[in-house]
């Protein structure tokens, strides 16, 4: 069975929860234990559909696509026989406009494809094959990958969480046990709209990120079009947005399609249940805490210097130093003697003096640290919020320092965020540094 594969990228007003890392990287472009996200899903996608990977489709809406065009051309190289292409939207259409808007590229010559859609910023064991076998064998239309919350709380990135405040920050479906089929969709709940189903016979879900669809997907994104141009206003997005010529395109699985799905007669929905770690790069502590997952998956081994899980993609002579758990380095990284590097990510051309101690932070690229500098975050203490242009909140918890940042000798940078361009010539704690 032919699979279409289409992955989410999003574009210039995406991944505003991830600033100011998106000041310095695409979201889905970030490296995250030695690799661009994007890479992660590829590889998995090739190596759990094998021949039936039909294509991969990665839809933007970037003025300037020129990222993901050089993206493209060297994944090619590292995915030998993979059709990769980049569909660029004339506009933001939403989760599912842009598929419907380049149908006939995506169906192309073989339109009874199952078509695997993937939110581009999610992180998991991927589990595509499974995924599309209990699609095909349960004849569904439309399958969810669902996420255990209990099995969330558990996590330190979702520290201080209770169950239903994960409810409220994501879609979450109710299905039955049994048959899994969905009986309820609602995005962002209010307490008052799933607590009827809570401790019942029906399971409760997050949504995913990853959905399997029969082809006639398209057909529920036609009765959406529709129904949109027939209200005036549509209230599911800004009335500004109608004065755009596309607004009659802009459409979302979440909001428009999954909501009406229940009951549908004729229409199987099913939730697919998943019960191991899952992440969404909505901020810099979800892409250290998913550089940890992943690196479990291919870590080199623990010696007298490295504590495994470990990534590192630089030739360097580790004098004294003591690098990891959950470290990645990329490349062209220079390393002092007697550094300690603890849960973070150093990305390409960082240059790191000696004795400096650097412990939950991500590092950007170009970043140079003198001698004896401590950059530390401490993760699971309260977050603390800081406002940076209106209504974009950094966390502030951990240390994050933006591409060709200086920081001086001795510097102590402590759960502080710092943007691209600065130098640090004196100790800093509980900043946003502009």
């Amino acid at each position: 069975m032919a699979v279409k594969a289409v992955i989410l990228v999003g574009g210039e007003t995406t991944g505003t929860r991830f600033r100011p890392l998106t000041m310095d990287f695409d979201k889905c472009l970030f490296p995250v234990a030695g690799q661009p996200l994007l890479s992660h899903i590829i590889t998995k996608l090739k190596s759990d559909l094998g021949d039936n990977l039909d294509e991969i489709f990665l839809i933007s809406f970037f003025k300037d696509p020129v990222k993901f065009e050089t993206y493209i051309k060297e994944a090619k190289s590292l995915f030998p026989g993979v059709k990769l292409s980049l569909l660029t939207e004339p506009t933001p259409m939403g989760t599912g406009g842009g598929i419907f808007y380049f149908k006939d590229k995506i169906l192309g010559l073989k339109p009874d494809s199952s078509i695997l859609l993937i939110h581009g910023d999610v992180v998991c064991d991927y589990p595509f094959k499974e995924l599309v076998s209990f699609q095909s064998e349960n004849n569904a239309d439309v399958t969810i990958l669902g996420i255990d919350p209990p099995v969330l709380l558990k996590d330190r990135a979702f520290h201080g969480l209770d169950k239903e405040q994960v409810l409220r920050r994501y879609g979450t479906l109710f299905s039955n046990k049994q048959s899994h089929k969905v009986v309820h969709y609602v995005e962002k709940p209010k307490s008052d709209s799933f607590a009827k189903f809570v401790d019942t016979d029906y399971l409760t879900s997050i949504n995913g990120g990853v959905y399997a669809f029969k082809p006639t997907i398209f057909d529920l994104l036609e009765e959406a079009k529709a129904k949109k141009l027939s209200s005036e206003p549509f209230p599911s997005y800004d009335v500004d947005d109608q004065e755009d010529p596309y607004y009659p395109n802009i459409l979302s699985f979440e909001l428009d399609i999954f909501k009406t799905l229940p009951g549908k007669e004729g229409l199987t929905f099913l939730n697919f249940p998943y019960t191991q770690s899952w992440y969404q790069l909505t901020n810099p502590v979800f892409a250290l805490a998913a550089n940890a997952f992943l690196l479990k998956k291919d870590a080199q081994p623990s010696t007298s210097t490295l504590t495994s899980p470990v990534k590192i993609l630089s030739d360097l002579k580790l004098d004294g130093s003591k690098i990891g758990p959950d470290v990645s380095i990329g490349k062209n990284v220079k390393i002092g003697s007697g550094v300690r590097l603890r849960n973070c990510i150093i990305c390409d051309g960082v240059e790191i003096g000696d004795h400096s101690v650097i412990v939950n932070a991500i590092i950007s690229r170009n970043v140079v640290i003198g001698k004896w500098c401590r950059i530390e975050g401490t993760l699971n203490n309260p977050v603390l919020e800081a406002s940076l242009e209106h209504s974009s909140k950094l966390l502030s918890n951990m240390v994050i320092l933006c591409k060709d940042t200086t920081v001086g000798n001795q510097v102590f940078v402590y759960n502080s965020v710092v943007l691209p361009h600065k130098e640090l010539r004196g100790d800093v704690k509980y900043e946003i540094v502009m």
